[in-house]
């Protein structure tokens, strides 16, 4: 199984803390949040490469983190060539770039955020997968609340697949949304390129949803603690919970 860790996004809501610095380097519990997602990959056997993408305004910052490590396996750093908010290509347009650099070949696939921190060993997640051979999406209950929800909405049949998925509804059906964290084998991979021909280049939420209509797709539920760190509150609540 190889790793992909989308770190190309420029956080322009956490401004002036992120203007020059990633905010996938900023620190939670004495330690990088990107380094938090490294020992959660460590949980997976069989990993054999972990690809990182970030930006050009960043790369630099990445590559010399990266120097600092003692992985047990092979990590890339690459850049997605852009150096503003204004010409990112969107997580699904980096997820591409990073496939066709470096393949994944016959290899299963997990694709995550480098800025969510969650207590979730990817071992279980590995193993959920594996099970099925299908693709897994991690999900969690919320509280969409009403009106318009904030988070996406993921309704399921009683096996556990996913029949519906929709990204920040304004009718959300029931309880449950996705957090960044994927698993895919090597034939649904290769459908990305289908998806990107008309498809939203950003959230990756919104291949799910394309997705789903096209092959099975099953949810694996988090009863773990998770922090999305999007702005500055959520990064001091962070904090607390692992400083």
């Amino acid at each position: 199984m190889k790793a992909y860790v989308l770190a190309a996004g420029y956080a322009t809501r956490m401004y002036p803390l992120t203007r020059d610095r990633p905010k996938t380097l900023l620190e939670v519990g004495g330690k990088p949040i990107l380094s938090h997602v490294v020992d959660r990959l460590e949980d997976i056997e069989g990993l054999t490469e972990v690809v990182i993408v970030t930006n050009d305004r960043f790369l630099g910052q990445l590559e010399a983190w990266l120097e600092s490590q003692t992985p047990r396996v092979p990590f890339t750093v690459l850049s997605d060539g852009t150096t503003s908010d204004d010409t990112k290509l969107g997580a699904l347009g980096d997820l591409r770039l990073a496939l066709g650099r470096v393949p994944a070949g016959d290899e299963d696939v997990i694709v995550l955020a480098s800025d969510h921190l969650l207590d979730l060993d990817l071992g279980e997640v590995q193993r959920a997968f594996e099970a099925r051979g299908r693709t897994t999406v991690v999900v969690r209950r919320v509280d969409h609340g009403p009106g318009p929800s904030r988070y996406n909405d993921v309704v399921l049949n009683d096996d556990g697949r996913i029949v519906r998925f929709r990204e920040k509804p304004a009718d959300p059906e029931g309880d449950l949304a996705a957090i960044a964290l994927y698993v895919f084998p090597p034939d649904v991979v290769r459908r990305l390129d289908e998806y990107l021909l008309k498809g939203n280049p950003d959230a990756p939420g919104h291949f799910i949803a394309w997705l789903v209509h096209r092959e099975p797709c099953y949810a694996h539920m988090m009863h773990a603690a998770w922090y999305d760190i999007g702005d500055l509150e959520s990064l001091e609540e962070a904090r607390e919970r692992f400083g």
